[in-house]
């Protein structure tokens, strides 16, 4: 348990570093490009002033991506259900977006395994707002004597799960970095994960994790 919360302790620690600098500075030279766009409206390097500001928002956008998954809520006072319930009416929140979560407290769950479906929970979130272009998704933890499982649902446009190829040694587009990332989460705690999507029929994502007190 003191390992945890050092481990926790350090990412969160490291992702205030980020927010200070690079996150900070990103936003710094996406205004000053901003400006410079609207001050010279007719310069000839115009399309490469704007690719500039363009490559700095998405570099930012990554950047506050990433200080999320560094930074998850309090699981140790609060618990992944409290967690969930949060980010649902928060960060997740949007109009015309119905987030549904069923989510027991379990205080049984260990603390490394409530960090890692939370942040399975927010990159598949990441991937339905980016992306399903969704009005209903369905976020569901399911505790057992044996398993401890998060399922996610999702009304969107769907994907074929095929032309991601999750396993590729390459970086992935288009939502296919968040699947790996949940998959080498899942194995790194002796479990798995399952995605079944087809376009235009939504996309369901299933986590699951032994138990530690199981035998």
């Amino acid at each position: 348990m003191e390992r945890e919360a050092g481990v926790l302790a350090e990412r969160e620690r490291l992702g205030r570093d980020i927010h200070d600098t690079v996150a900070q500075s990103l936003s710094s030279i996406s205004l000053l490009l901003t400006a410079v766009e609207r001050r010279d409206p007719d310069s000839p390097a115009l399309a490469e002033v704007r690719l500039a500001r363009e490559t700095a928002v998405a570099s930012l956008a990554e950047t506050r991506s990433l200080i999320r998954e560094l930074t998850p809520p309090p699981l140790a006072e609060q618990g992944i259900a409290a967690a969930l319930r949060r980010l649902a009416a928060g960060a997740w929140a949007r109009p015309g977006l119905v987030i549904d979560v069923r989510a027991a407290d379990s205080p049984g769950i260990p603390i490394s395994q409530q960090t890692a479906l939370l942040r399975v929970a927010q990159g598949a979130m990441a991937n339905v707002l980016g992306h399903a272009h969704a009005r209903a998704v369905r976020i569901e933890l399911v505790v057992s004597p044996r398993v401890v499982e998060l399922r996610i649902d999702d009304d969107g446009i769907g994907f074929d799960p095929a032309a991601l190829d999750i396993a590729a040694a390459e970086v992935p587009t288009n939502g296919a970095f968040g699947l790996r990332a949940a998959r080498e989460r899942a194995e790194q705690l002796g479990g798995a994960m399952a995605v079944d999507s087809a376009p235009g029929r939504g996309t369901r994502l299933r986590v699951t994790l032994p138990r530690e007190d199981a035998a």
